[in-house]
């Protein structure tokens, strides 16, 4: 999957993301707070009714472009978290009405690749499926759902913005990948100190 946001729309800290989806409907917005609550994050959807919207997507508020892309059916991107993943696994898709899954999503401004994240995506072509019934499923089951300790997380997002980030696989340690990126950025000065001098090789073998 692969996102191409305007190039004057922030990706990497983004700023009141839950009054931005509540624009696009109320809907939108309780379930972009409870996906906050999830460690997650409310990033786009499309239907056939409307024009895409969610926070990657802002300025369909001022100009309601219609997709490009074409695209038919429906579907909503999530970023991913363990907590969302259950949330969604959890849901019943009956009769093969949607899908849910995992995927790799490039996100692009202006040809550069900003990110390549893993997401969870839900979709669905079902002439039978219902797009707001769906929401109200989403909804509800959000707010059954045992909350990771994140709970403040959609009140300081709304007052000093949302700092996305990205794992490269939920199963690493944050505190190992940052001993390893330090380790990486040494100066050839500090790591000769720590290290000591390289050894010299002998040519008396060669």
């Amino acid at each position: 999957m692969e996102f191409d946001i305007e190039t004057w729309v922030p990706y990497r800290c983004d700023f009141k993301p839950i009054t931005t989806n509540s624009l696009f409907s109320d809907e939108l917005g309780r379930i972009a707070e409870m996906a906050m609550r999830m460690e997650s994050e409310l990033l786009y959807m499309w239907n056939d009714e409307e024009c895409p919207v969610g926070t990657l997507v802002p300025e369909n508020l001022i100009h309601q472009r219609p997709d490009r892309d074409g695209h038919h059916g429906f579907a909503m991107v999530f970023s991913y978290s363990e907590a969302m993943e259950k949330v969604l696994h959890g849901l019943d898709g009956t009769g093969d009405l949607f899908g849910a899954g995992v995927t790799l999503c490039g996100i692009w401004k202006s040809s550069v690749l900003l990110e390549e994240c893993k997401v969870l995506l839900i979709a669905s072509t079902h002439p039978m499926f219902d797009s707001e019934m769906f929401l109200n499923s989403l909804g509800m089951a959000l707010s059954r759902c045992r909350k990771p300790s994140g709970g403040n997380i959609p009140y300081f997002a709304e007052k000093f913005g949302f700092r996305r980030y990205s794992i490269p696989y939920e199963t690493d340690d944050v505190t190992e990948l940052q001993i390893s990126s330090m380790l990486m950025e040494f100066e050839f000065d500090e790591t000769k100190r720590c290290l000591g001098s390289p050894g010299g090789l002998s040519l008396e073998d060669c």
